[in-house]
């Protein structure tokens, strides 16, 4: 055997020269080539609809009743989904889900890719859409109905029943169906309840409630209207008058020279608006998702939403031409089923959405909309608790206010509650709070009294081209939306602020007005509702017609800002500032209640001005003593 050889030197390879390190290169290679191809994967699926991430607010601390309640998350703008195909290799339809309002498909890798059905007004659930509603419900009526405690009524088209009795409340069907409300020893029946008098109080039955007015707050008192009819506040002739005018009941004050976009003749030549376009209404759009940013809306449901408000306000004479502004997301899922604690909370804050700027107004689309217990398609907030020109609502409101829509809503719920934002009462409307003023004639309050305005203007909905409306309770419609009523009336249908959501169709011209009217009244408002552009002195008259110079409280003292006017008119009893009207201001009388009373000048018309003790300013001293 010969002898081995020595061995010759070996080129230098992959595994030639750090043996252990190349060996461990080899054995590795295969699983850092999958883990390199799933990551490229997860980044590509992070792109596709289901991977929109919303950053997450921190948890909210745990609720305290004494405290205030806390302010919603900053607004996130819209931003739309990326659409991809399903991933290589993963199966197209594995499986649905719910994404934006309308089901997705979902592939074998969990990536939601294509949409499966679109839901429309149907809410969404386990990924597939509710079943489409029903034609009027079924049987049900109209507004829905009471059966016992039971409030069973229709949510654009999906029946619902819920048993008021189960949290200690009982069934009240309202103007705009059953409700749950709590249970009262004033709880009354309308039919065994007619309006009366107890004093200067007017104590009316509405909604199952019993009501009491003080009618001192209205300078007026409580009695029967000449005419016949239930009691009332009547004021015998307003308090506030022109010096030199003859006319028992006011007169109008003199038309200005320009012509302004706000419903009204201000040059007195018989022409309304006729000075030009008026400028757009933008709408701020809200959508509820939850903490990941999923909701029930996506961009063409809000695109879908703005063209139908806009086809309903587009009109040839007095038409509002409505902008779409922005679009913004609030992730807060508790939100999702708004209820009337989440819509204060929400009408204090939706000036934070665009704090300058002007006139806006915030939409919220959200799942589903409460009041009292029971599912609303919609509701809004009207300004400054008026509608149909009259004040309606007695408490404080809000400068700005909002709109909330649930996802189920009639095609016209949107146009219909922006009609309420912008003043416009329900065609079947009632008002047991109206006051009726009366020309006293000549004698005192004598049988020839007669009232200072159209019936159509303190009746139903105020608006005068509008039938009388006795409301969906009283009427049925066939199946060409003529309406029959109990009472033999005529309503109309298609107006859109009826109760008759399958035959709207449009405004009236009278209320177009009205809308343009309340739009420039809003924009005033708009401009002073932080307050720090607004100062104002006491019957200077600075404020925006519909405001009141009021005294806040500042870092540096008293300030005098311009604030939203009360219900409580000039003469009338009061409790604070913050009642009152007209600017005036709440003054104590050591001989009786205190009173609304104007500040003046000798140039202001209408009252005799004088300076009183303990008062800083001059007032008008017929408020002070008017009966």
């Amino acid at each position: 055997m010969p002898a081995p050889s020595s061995p010759s030197p070996r080129r230098r390879g992959p595994g030639s020269v750090a043996g252990p390190f190349a060996r461990l290169v080899a054995w590795l290679w295969r699983p850092l080539l999958i883990l390199l191809v799933a990551g490229a994967l997860g980044w590509w699926m992070w792109g596709l609809p289901t991977r929109e991430r919303v950053r997450r607010e921190p948890s909210p601390p745990p609720p305290d009743a004494s405290a205030t309640p806390p302010a919603p998350p900053a607004p996130r703008r819209w931003r739309p989904r990326q659409i991809q195909p399903p991933a290589p290799g993963c199966a197209p339809e594995a499986d649905r889900r719910c994404l934006e309002g309308d089901a997705w498909w979902v592939d074998g890798c969990g990536a939601v890719h294509a949409k499966a059905e679109e839901c429309d007004a149907r809410l969404c659930r386990a990924g597939e859409c509710d079943p489409p509603p029903l034609p009027g419900c079924g049987d049900l009526p109209l507004l829905g109905r009471c059966d016992g405690d039971v409030a069973r009524g229709c949510e654009a088209g999906h029946p619902f029943e819920i048993d008021c009795a189960a949290w200690g409340r009982r069934c009240v069907l309202t103007e705009e169906g059953p409700s749950c409300r709590d249970r009262s020893p004033d709880a009354c029946d309308p039919l065994a309840e007619p309006p009366r008098c107890e004093g200067a109080e007017l104590v009316t039955c509405f909604e199952g409630e019993r009501l009491r007015v003080d009618c001192r707050a209205h300078a007026a008192l409580c009695g029967r209207p000449p005419g016949g009819g239930d009691a009332a506040c009547l004021r015998w002739q307003p308090p506030v008058q022109d010096e030199g005018c003859d006319e028992a009941c006011g007169c109008p004050p003199p038309a200005d020279d320009e012509e302004i976009c706000d419903g009204l003749d201000n040059d007195g030549d018989g022409w309304v608006d006729e000075s030009g376009t008026c400028p757009p209404v933008d709408l701020v759009f809200i959508v509820v998702t939850d903490e990941r940013g999923e909701g029930s809306y996506a961009r063409e449901d809000i695109d879908r939403e703005l063209a139908t408000m806009q086809q309903w306000f587009s009109r040839d004479d007095y038409g509002i031409e409505l902008r779409l502004a922005d679009v913004v997301r609030w992730a807060r899922s508790e939100w999702l089923e708004l209820d009337g604690d989440d819509l204060r909370l929400l009408v204090r804050n939706t000036t934070a959405i665009r704090p300058q700027g002007e006139l806006y107004v915030p939409i919220v689309l959200t799942d589903r909309v409460l009041v009292d217990g029971v599912p609303r398609p919609g509701l809004s907030t009207v300004p400054n608790g008026m509608c149909g020109g009259q004040r309606r609502v007695a408490g404080p409101q809000p400068t700005l206010g909002l709109v909330a829509l649930a996802k189920r809503r009639w095609e016209s719920t949107g146009a219909h509650e922006l009609g309420h934002f912008f003043g416009l009462c329900h065609t079947h409307a009632d008002h047991p709070q109206q006051v009726i003023p009366l020309d006293p004639g000549d004698s005192d309050r004598a049988e020839d009294d007669r009232a200072c305005v159209e019936p159509c203007t303190i009746d139903g909905d105020g608006i005068c081209d509008t039938p009388v409306d006795p409301g969906p309770a009283e009427c049925t419609l066939d199946e060409e939306c003529n309406a029959r009523c109990s009472d033999g009336s005529e309503p109309d249908p298609g107006n859109l602020m009826g109760y008759y959501p399958e035959c709207r169709v449009g405004f009236s011209e009278q209320q177009m007005l009205l809308m343009r009217r309340v739009i420039a009244l809003r924009r005033g408002w708009h401009r002073c509702r932080l307050g720090d552009d607004c100062p104002c002195e006491l019957g200077g008259g600075d404020c925006p017609e519909g405001m009141g110079c009021r005294r806040f409280t500042g870092d540096d003292g008293p300030i005098l800002q311009c604030a939203l006017e009360g219900p409580v008119v000039p003469g009338g009893v009061c409790s604070g500032s913050i009642d009152c009207a007209a600017d005036s201001q709440c003054i104590g009388r050591p001989d009786g209640e205190p009173r609304c009373v104007r500040p003046c000048t000798d140039q202001t018309s209408g009252c005799r001005c004088a300076e009183v003790g303990g008062v800083t300013h001059p007032i008008c001293i017929d408020d002070l003593h008017y009966d």
